[in-house]
């Protein structure tokens, strides 16, 4: 028995819709399964930081990964390499999570200055820089102006200057520096402030003939450093 026109219609149209929710299905997967190819990796937060030499930085140095069209990468191997004396990272490499970001902790080196870090993937790269501040003051030492010799009550040609650094030898500025003569001579100041070299200078003018000892020290919490001038009036 011949089908009705309104049944083969029917039965068309259906084929019809069901071809057309196929394409749709198929793609819709084909979009959502398509690998993202890696191209770019950009420094989010952590740059341009400062800190106290060999410590760790504040804030970590965070990357995000994206493909050619910006979107985020997941599950790429991000490389972090500091620089040669510029500390080290916590890890050497991090993978991105969902959102394409990857991190890591970053202690400086123990140079005061620009450190800074290489961030890659592949061939792409990114750098950051941070800066070394020195540490507290750990050692004075005598740059110039010892073991002079003058007429009595005259001045000495050269300044005595010092020079104050932290424990990795890096100079400190801003740190006050006490001088003191013990056998009559006469200084120009009784404390100066150290510069962004790390030195201090004061001048002496010579008391009578004989040794003229000029004491200098500085105070770190309880601990006082201390260096000694010798100095002959003639």
């Amino acid at each position: 028995m011949l089908r009705s026109t309104r049944g083969i219609r029917r039965l068309i149209a259906g084929r019809v819709v069901g071809l057309g929710m196929s394409a749709v299905v198929a793609a819709c997967g084909k979009d959502s399964t398509a690998p993202l190819t890696p191209s770019l990796v950009t420094v989010t937060s952590g740059a341009n930081q400062s800190g106290t030499v060999n410590a760790e930085l504040t804030q970590p140095i965070a990357v995000l990964v994206t493909d050619a069209s910006g979107h985020p990468v997941s599950g790429v191997t991000v490389t972090f390499t500091p620089n040669a004396g510029a500390g080290t990272a916590s890890a050497a490499q991090a993978t991105t999570d969902n959102g394409g970001l990857a991190q890591v902790n970053w202690k400086l080196g123990t140079v005061a200055g620009l450190d800074s870090m290489t961030v890659s993937i592949g061939s792409e790269s990114a750098i950051v820089t941070a800066i070394g501040t020195a540490d507290v003051a750990a050692q004075i030492a005598i740059v110039s102006g010892n073991s002079q010799a003058a007429p009595a009550d005259s001045t000495l040609a050269a300044p005595l200057t010092v020079k104050v650094t932290d424990q990795y030898g890096n100079p400190v500025s801003g740190v006050t520096v006490n001088w003191s003569s013990d056998d009559g001579g006469i200084l120009a100041n009784n404390t100066t402030v150290t510069d962004a070299n790390g030195l201090a200078q004061d001048t002496l003018t010579l008391g009578e003939r004989g040794t003229d000892d000029v004491s200098v020290a500085v105070i770190v919490g309880t601990l006082p450093l201390t260096a000694i001038f010798t100095e002959q009036a003639m």
